[in-house]
């Protein structure tokens, strides 16, 4: 084999990985950032705050660690303390096939996915064209105000230190009347 017909072999593959670079977009990769959405919801069941911010991950997984260090860092607001009402997980993990489907009937997928504990979260591998669609959403909301209840403080004396029971105490008093 010349020069010349090695030249012409490697000049196809070329190509082809040249005209395949297009095509990347739809390939399945690893999901390495995702987007958090803090939601504030306020005693009348408002929205009033979105926070957002961009958090990288280990092997596709946010850590159980990191995810509480983000719920409690983010649990007050303008100086109050909100509650966390759930952790909802948004991860576009179709496949590069069922594309075509999604377009046509986007309805008969579902991508939110609720966590019922606070444990480690799994992406999936995600289509390089929807990366930046897969976010996880955290809903915090203000606990109503509820006014301290005003008791009565009842301070309790010492009690006198007697020998005699109360009955020999008393029948005692009697006797010296």
């Amino acid at each position: 084999m010349s020069d010349s017909e090695s030249d012409l072999d490697d000049k196809w593959l070329l190509d082809l990985e040249k005209e395949e670079e297009e095509y990347d977009i739809f390939y399945k990769d690893i999901t390495d950032l995702i987007k958090v959405n803090y939601i504030y919801i306020n005693e009348t069941k408002k929205i009033y705050h979105i926070k957002k911010e961009i958090i990288d991950l280990e092997d596709n997984i946010l850590n159980k660690a990191h995810l509480i260090y983000l719920l409690k860092k983010n649990k007050e607001f303008n100086n109050i303390s909100h509650k966390i009402i759930s952790i909802l997980q948004y991860n576009i993990n179709i496949n590069p096939q069922d594309i075509n489907l999604f377009v046509k009937n986007p309805d008969n997928f579902n991508f939110l996915k609720i966590s019922e504990n606070i444990d480690d979260i799994k992406w999936d591998d995600s289509i390089n064209l929807f990366k930046d669609i897969n976010t996880l959403y955290i809903i915090y909301y203000k606990p109503p105000y509820k006014p301290r209840k005003n008791t009565k403080k009842i301070y309790i004396k010492e009690k006198l230190k007697r020998k005699k029971t109360k009955k020999n105490y008393l029948k005692s008093k009697k006797e010296t009347n």
